[in-house]
């Protein structure tokens, strides 16, 4: 595990393009440090990839500090720290980042900065309620005890402007996938079995490519009359009820072939809902049968997310489109995500699956064609000597905070996503947020939690929104209601603002819950995706030939 110094704290003048090929802009702000040479803190070019030299404190600063100060006020609303490449390692703590820190802001503000990864060049971004200040100052602190405390550049980016995406470096793992066409020959093995009195899906297998027409093969108590249905957007409507879209009659041997007409979907994933009755009238479970249209148009761009909608006035500081291969590891050290929930000794498996780590090939997560991000449940497989109390799935997690802290996290700010959730008794989907300093060897044993949403694959027209405040004294609110949708077969766009003490939900830019007794609302919160299993509800992908999947078009955070 690479751990070193400090190599930047990126604080300049406002960027005018986000994300992307942002220049700084304004008037020149003034460098000081506790001690060492203070203009090596601001002759870099984060925005275009490049750091500029090195800046260390010296060996007899006991209270290293770094601080821009600015010709007048300036709306700061986020700070990016980068590592040097210059490592550092303890045994003992084989999960810390290098170093840690505390912005401290003329207005009297503080944030916390959870932790500064060295040696990869991947940043720590920390975003917040935009406050006029003339100088910003990060006080740093080490995590190892052995780590110089060293910075190359501290740059400051203003409300209005979105804080530039940092690529990994060259041979960085990166995962994705192209799906395989769709194909249903009469020699193939059903995806599912039979199941007695139960829709099956018989063909094609889960996730695979059609153009303007989807056939699926799905097997149905003899007689029995189904029909598939179909979510197809209209204008500019992209999440719409759902629509018949072919009929069948299940035949002698148990067999029904529908074809739907998918020419109006956008490219990227859909789900076919077929429902049934049996021929004495009984209403048959549905079943998804989760495809991928290969042609059609973008459902989103990165500058018209579809379905997007953050409270007014707010900037938008992180934002992933999922337009390129993934860039995922298990701890994240060297790569945007982590493929774990972040703990203070590395990260942690929950439900009833087992979280797989990408390099071990299984594929539960990669992003698609067109920009999407898929999380996948399938058997555990070649993987089952990987089980840690014997999961029968493998599933995945990507988180925005890395093992010892560093990533992406964002105090006080509105986080969204566009998804598309996993059918099937037992799946569990969610979108959901941690206090920055839960995941860190600084943690006190308390933890706040939010979930923007949890899904349960038993209930497709319900959803979850949370708080949880864990530790000594619990707390926490939740609500759990039906909703006029079919999640597993529409998309959606659910949000969450954490505010002081409270969130605040959305459902398509609708505010649907205000939930309180949160703690840790003064840290920053990274946010996490993933698709896990139970959840308290007993698994039972049986029918799709036990795979599930969750998409994802896009993520983004705001303050």
């Amino acid at each position: 595990m690479r751990r070193s110094a400090l190599a930047a704290v990126l604080a300049a003048a406002a960027l005018v393009t986000p994300l992307a090929g942002a220049q700084a802009a304004g008037p020149t702000t003034t460098a000081t440090a506790s001690s060492g040479e203070a203009a090596a803190l601001s002759d870099g070019a984060p925005a275009s990839a490049r750091l500029g030299a090195e800046w260390s404190a010296s060996s007899g600063d006991t209270a290293p500090w770094a601080q821009l100060t600015f010709p007048s006020a300036r709306r700061t609303a986020s700070v990016q720290v980068f590592g040097s490449t210059a490592d550092a390692s303890d045994p003992a703590q084989s999960t810390a980042a290098a170093l840690y820190g505390t912005l401290r802001f003329s207005d009297g503000s503080s944030v916390d900065v959870p932790g500064i990864a060295a040696g990869a060049g991947m940043p720590t971004t920390v975003a917040f309620t935009p406050r006029w200040v003339t100088w910003v100052r990060l006080e740093l602190r080490r995590q190892i005890a052995s780590a110089p405390v060293a910075l190359r550049e501290l740059t400051a980016y203003d409300a209005g402007t979105t804080p530039p995406q940092w690529a990994a470096p060259a041979g960085s793992p990166t995962y994705a996938v192209t799906p395989a066409t769709a194909s249903c020959p009469s020699s193939a093995a059903p995806v599912a079995p039979a199941l007695a009195g139960r829709l099956t899906l018989a063909c094609p297998t889960p996730g695979s490519s059609v153009d303007a027409a989807a056939t699926v093969v799905v097997g149905a108590p003899a007689g029995s009359q189904l029909t598939a249905w179909l979510s197809v957007p209209s204008g500019n409507a992209l999440d719409l009820p759902l629509r018949r879209a072919a009929t069948a009659t299940a035949d002698a041997s148990g067999r029904a072939v529908l074809t739907a007409d998918v020419r109006r979907l956008p490219q990227g994933p859909f789900a076919l809902k077929v429902t049934g009755t049996t021929t004495a009238g009984a209403a048959l479970d549905p079943l998804y049968a989760q495809l991928f249209r290969s042609g059609g148009q973008a459902a989103s761009t990165p500058s018209a997310p579809a379905g997007s909608s953050p409270p007014a006035g707010m900037t938008l500081q992180y934002s992933d489109d999922f337009d390129a291969p993934l860039s995922v590891s298990a701890s994240g050290w060297g790569t945007r995500y982590a493929a774990v929930k972040p703990e203070p000794w590395g990260g942690s498996q929950f439900g009833d699956a087992l979280f797989a780590d990408p390099a071990w090939g299984a594929g539960t997560l990669a992003t698609l064609p067109g920009g999407y991000l898929r999380v996948r449940a399938q058997p555990i497989g070649v993987l089952a000597p990987k089980q840690t109390w014997g999961q029968a799935h493998a599933a995945g997690i990507l988180s925005s905070q890395r093992w010892g802290g560093s990533g992406f996290s964002a105090q006080h700010g509105y986080f969204e996503a566009r998804m598309l959730g996993a059918p099937g008794p037992g799946s569990w989907p969610a979108f959901w947020m941690l206090n920055s300093s839960s995941g860190t060897g600084r943690a006190d044993g308390s933890a706040a939690e939010v979930d923007a949403v949890e899904l349960y694959g038993h209930d497709t027209d319900a959803a979850c929104h949370t708080t949880h405040s864990w530790g000594p004294v619990k707390g926490g609110q939740k609500a759990c209601q039906g909703y006029p949708m079919d999640w597993a077969a529409e998309w959606h766009t659910y949000g969450v603002e954490v505010g002081d003490g409270d969130a605040q939900f959305y459902l398509d830019g609708r505010r649907v819950a205000s939930l309180g007794e949160l703690s840790h609302t003064d840290e920053p919160f990274f946010f996490m995706l993933d698709l896990a299993t139970g959840g308290g509800w007993p698994v039972d992908l049986a029918a799709t030939g036990q795979t599930t999947d969750l998409y994802v078009d896009w993520v983004r955070v705001y303050t």
